[in-house]
C-alpha cells in the first residue's frame, strides 16, 4: 500500500515533466520572423530589393525547384526551405512567406527551417494556409567610404630675409687736385716806338710880310682863351676867399 501511495504521489509530477518536455523543444524550434504582415501576402515585391522569381502553394501542395527543396510537417505547422546543391553553388539568396490566420510571416536566408505562420488568438501560431517562396537579390551595403583626411598643409613660414644691409659706400673723396697755378706770364711791355718827330716845313718864302702859322683854327684859339679866363678868375676868388678868413 505504502508503494503504491508513493507512485501515486509522483504520477502527477512525472506527467507535468514529461509534457514540459515535449513542448519545450517544439517551442524551441520555431524560427523568429524578420517581419509580420497583416493579410495574405504572397509577393515578395516592396518587400526585399530586386525580386527576379517568386513561386507559392496553398497547403498541402509541395513547391518543387532544383534550387531548394520544400519539406511541410504533417499537421501543417512547420515549414522548412533548403538549398539544394545547386542553388549553394549559384548562391542563391531566399525569402519565404508564411501565411496563417490573418497575417503572414516573412523570413530571410540561410537558415529558412521551422518557419511558421504567425501567432493568433491562443498564443500559439496558426496552421499554415500557403507559403512562398521567392529568390532576390540582396542590396549590398554602400560602404561610406572613409575620406581620408586631407591634411591642412603646415605651411612652411617664409623667413623674411634678413636684408644685407647695403653699406653706405665711404665716398672717396674726389681729391681736389691742386691746381697747377698757371704762370701769368709777365706781359713783356712793348715798347713805345718813339715818335719820329714831324718835320717842322719849312715857310714859303713870299711876298707877304713872315706871320707865325699856328696850324688851329680861331675857334679853338677861342676855347683855349676863354679857359685861361676861367681859371684866372677862379685863382682870384680863392685868393680872396683866403683874404677874408
Amino acid at each position: 500500500m505504502r508503494r503504491f501511495a508513493y507512485i501515486r504521489a509522483l504520477l502527477p509530477a512525472a506527467v507535468i515533466g514529461a509534457f514540459a518536455l515535449g513542448t519545450l523543444p517544439a517551442a524551441a524550434d520555431h524560427a523568429e520572423p524578420d517581419q509580420t504582415l497583416d493579410g495574405n501576402v504572397k509577393s515578395c515585391e516592396g518587400l526585399v530589393p530586386d525580386v527576379f522569381w517568386e513561386g507559392s502553394r496553398d497547403v498541402p501542395d509541395i513547391l518543387e525547384h532544383s534550387w531548394f527543396t520544400v519539406d511541410l510537417s504533417d499537421d501543417n505547422m512547420q515549414l522548412d526551405v533548403v538549398l539544394t546543391a545547386e542553388g549553394e553553388r549559384l548562391g542563391i539568396d531566399l525569402a519565404v512567406l508564411v501565411k496563417g490566420g490573418p497575417q503572414t510571416n516573412l523570413f530571410l536566408g540561410p537558415d529558412l527551417t521551422h518557419l511558421h505562420a504567425p501567432v493568433n488568438a491562443s498564443g500559439k501560431p496558426a496552421q499554415i494556409s500557403n507559403y512562398t517562396v521567392c529568390k532576390y537579390h540582396p542590396a549590398k551595403p554602400t560602404e561610406t567610404p572613409t575620406e581620408t583626411p586631407t591634411e591642412t598643409p603646415t605651411e612652411t613660414p617664409t623667413e623674411t630675409p634678413t636684408e644685407t644691409p647695403t653699406e653706405t659706400p665711404t665716398e672717396t673723396p674726389t681729391e681736389t687736385p691742386t691746381e697747377t697755378p698757371t704762370e701769368t706770364p709777365t706781359e713783356t711791355e712793348t715798347p713805345s716806338a718813339t715818335p719820329t718827330a714831324t718835320p717842322t716845313p719849312s715857310p714859303t718864302e713870299t711876298d707877304e710880310p713872315d706871320l707865325p702859322d699856328t696850324g688851329t683854327s680861331p675857334a679853338l684859339l677861342l676855347m683855349v682863351g676863354l679857359a685861361l679866363v676861367g681859371g684866372a678868375l677862379a685863382i682870384l676868388r680863392l685868393r680872396r676867399t683866403g683874404a677874408q678868413s
